[in-house]
């Protein structure tokens, strides 16, 4: 499956809370207010929007750093990063991982309407030459969630380079996995393929896998019915095998007039 790539670009608003003072700390502490999440998935578009829904698998990189202003005013200090990932899935809240880097990745693959996560981010600041921390920040998390999946098979395509309907595809969303195999009237098998294999488009949240245009061996197969197998499983868990018939139809209807 070719790669397409969804780019959101967060900037996540950073509060504030207590400091301590005292001793050899000056009587301020840096604020790093400068966040940002890229969101990598499918449709290749930059959206402006914070959270939402996505298709599974969604990759998300988690970056946290000062302009360049607010990096001179860190001199001193000891920046400590805590990013928390969890999932909440039915009201329940499961933390899946922490991580300390300034920036870290993840990527996320459970989907379905009973799934969302939440990304909050926590930074200390040390004082070097004290060893108590002289400030505390936290940032406003970070939410989305992953759409549940589906399978959907068309049962007829027109492969004769009129622009319109040339290629077969399958449309799905939130697929984890993908294969599928077209088969003629005796079982033979015309073609194959995977999600590492096929060509796909992304429209309107759906992504379509390109399987098959009418061809075998490089020449145009005669028109009638064939059949396809799709194997795939979902973000939500779910398992699809569909099985269903393929009519190619590559005669206008002048020329069955004719």
């Amino acid at each position: 499956m070719l790669n397409r790539h969804i780019l959101l670009s967060v900037c996540i608003p950073f509060m504030t809370l207590s400091v301590a003072h005292g001793g050899t700390p000056p009587d301020w502490y840096p604020i790093v207010d400068d966040f940002s999440a890229t969101f990598v998935g499918h449709d290749g578009e930059e959206v402006i929007e914070a959270g939402g829904s996505y298709d599974a698998p969604l990759a998300v990189t988690f970056m946290a750093y000062p302009t360049d202003e607010e990096r001179a005013d860190t001199i001193g200090y000891d920046v400590l990063y805590e990013w928390r990932i969890e999932q909440i899935r039915n009201g329940v809240t499961t933390w899946m991982v922490k991580r300390n880097e300034m920036t870290t990745s993840f990527t996320f693959t459970e989907g379905g309407a009973d799934v969302t996560y939440r990304v909050n981010l926590f930074i200390t600041y040390h004082y070097r030459d004290d060893e108590r921390i002289t400030g505390e920040g936290e940032g406003e998390p970070i939410t989305f969630s992953l759409r549940g999946s589906s399978v959907q098979l068309y049962n007829a395509f027109s492969p004769n380079g009129d622009g319109t309907n040339d290629l077969f595809r399958v449309k799905t969303q939130s697929l984890l996995s993908f294969r599928m195999k077209i088969f003629n009237r005796w079982g033979q098998e015309i073609v194959s393929g995977d999600q590492n294999t096929l060509s796909t488009s992304y429209e309107d949240n759906y992504t379509y896998y390109i399987c098959w245009d009418g061809t075998y061996h490089g020449s145009k197969v005669e028109d009638g019915v064939y059949f396809i197998l799709v194997e795939a499983e979902g973000s939500d868990g779910i398992k699809y095998v569909r099985r269903g018939d393929i009519n190619v139809l590559t005669r206008s209807r002048k020329e069955e007039k004719e």
